[in-house]
């Protein structure tokens, strides 16, 4: 009796166990869908933002040098890959590249564009704001998949499988000028 008592409970753990990494496998799975998604959703407003810079530049109301500045950092930002294949397969080599061409289409766009100007600068202005929500989002997704993924029983039971671990957007996102002291 003592025996088959010892037996039910080691079943018991041991589907506990089996439910409880189950579990988790299924949130880590979840979070780095969520990366995904969120690092897409970036994408499709650093394309908008670039977008609407290039328009603004190419509209002739800013002068040439600063139209120029303009044009070419916004044309290196929407060459920059965008497909899901090569944002899941891109190095950290790749992401570095991206977030420095992304910061210098925000200096240019702190130096090229005046205070107010209407419509065309609203619409540029618009589009950074929601490229740095964007990038909080997709953040904030990447902190808690790592964050989870850094649990010893989720390296330990490889539950992320061959998932590469996410990297946060790192870029200069606020094109107004730096206020000093």
């Amino acid at each position: 009796m003592t025996a088959l008592v010892w037996t039910l409970a080691g079943l018991l753990v041991l589907a506990a166990l089996a439910g409880y990494l189950s579990a988790t496998a299924q949130r880590v799975d979840r979070l780095h869908r969520r990366v995904e998604t969120s690092r897409a959703a970036l994408d499709a407003e650093l394309t908008r933002r670039a977008s609407a810079a290039l328009e603004y530049a190419t509209s002739g109301r800013l002068d040439p040098a600063s139209a120029l500045l303009l044009t070419d950092a916004a044309t290196a930002s929407l060459d920059a890959p965008r497909t899901p294949a090569a944002l899941r397969d891109a190095s950290d080599a790749d992401d570095a590249h991206r977030w420095r061409v992304e910061s210098d289409l925000t200096r240019a766009l702190a130096a090229a564009l005046p205070e107010s100007d209407g419509e065309g600068l609203a619409r540029v202005a618009d589009a950074a704001r929601r490229a740095q929500l964007a990038r909080r989002f997709h953040n904030d997704a990447v902190v808690q998949t790592r964050r989870l993924r850094g649990k010893r029983i989720v390296r330990w039971a490889r539950l992320a499988g061959r998932a590469r671990v996410p990297e946060t957007a790192d870029f200069l996102d606020d094109p107004r000028p730096e206020e000093g002291p």
